[in-house]
Formats: structure tokens, sequence, C-alpha cells
């Protein structure tokens, strides 16, 4: 399958630079065009021009200057927006990072990745931080 443009939704966590170095991946091997994404969930405005600024800055150090990159700063619900965007940027791919939440600290507060992976038009990809301290000690399964 061939990847044209790829959503990067991110919120600066270490599971989004997880999944914004597999978006880039894909995009080096595929050619394809990605979008750097955040969604405010604020209601009240803030400076959009600081947040973009912000947005470049975290993932500058991930991109290399072959790839065609742009960025975006959306407000609102975090999947609506992810959802939404898939489709009028039409994108092909959906590449984001997931907390890995589970049980009651899931239910309270929702998974955007799961909400995402069963709501989006289009196919999304799932990573999580992958390094030993983002695991927790009784679940690490070492080789």
């Amino acid at each position: 399958m061939l990847f044209t443009r790829v959503l990067v939704p991110v919120d600066f966590s270490s599971a989004s630079l997880e999944a914004l170095r597999l978006a880039v991946s894909v995009g080096l091997r595929e050619g394809a065009r990605l979008t750097i994404m955040t969604v405010d969930t604020e209601p009240w405005s803030k400076d959009s021009d600081a947040e973009l600024q912000a947005l470049r800055r975290w993932a500058v150090a991930e991109l290399p200057s072959s790839l065609h990159v742009d960025f975006l700063v959306e407000r609102g619900s975090p999947a609506d927006r992810i959802n939404a965007q898939a489709i009028s940027g039409e994108h092909d791919l959906v590449v984001m990072g997931t907390h890995g939440k589970t049980g009651l600290e899931r239910v309270m507060l929702g998974s955007v990745a799961e909400t995402v992976v069963r709501t989006c038009a289009v196919p999304v990809m799932v990573t999580h931080d992958r390094s030993a301290s983002s695991v927790p000690e009784g679940e690490r399964h070492e080789p």
C-alpha cells in the first residue's frame, strides 16, 4: 500500500515522539508528506502562532530535511479533530501514540487513540513509548 499523506497527531508525550519517529520512517520509505498536528482542548483562545512554533521546535530534531512536513494546531475534542483532519486533509494514514492506560484509568479518562482507531475513516497505526523506563517493572519482558 502506498501512503502519500500521513497525519501525525501529537500531545508532546514520549508516546507521541515514538509515533513521530515511526511516521518519519513511513514518510521516507513511501515518499509521503507528513502533517504534524496537535489539538488544544482549552476552550479559550491562545496565541496560535506561539503554539505552532512550539510544535515545530518539539518536532524539528526528528525531521530530516528531505521530508515535506506541514504543522497544524486545532482546537476542540482530540478524537473529533483528528478524524475530521484525516478526511479534510485527504490523509491516507494516521500514525499516533498511545499512553497504554488500562483498567479504571482508561475507563475514566478514555483513550483518544482507541476512539480514533474505532471511528477514523482511514487506517490508523498506533505505537507507544517502547523505552524500558515507560514499562511498569512487573510488565517488562527482557530478551
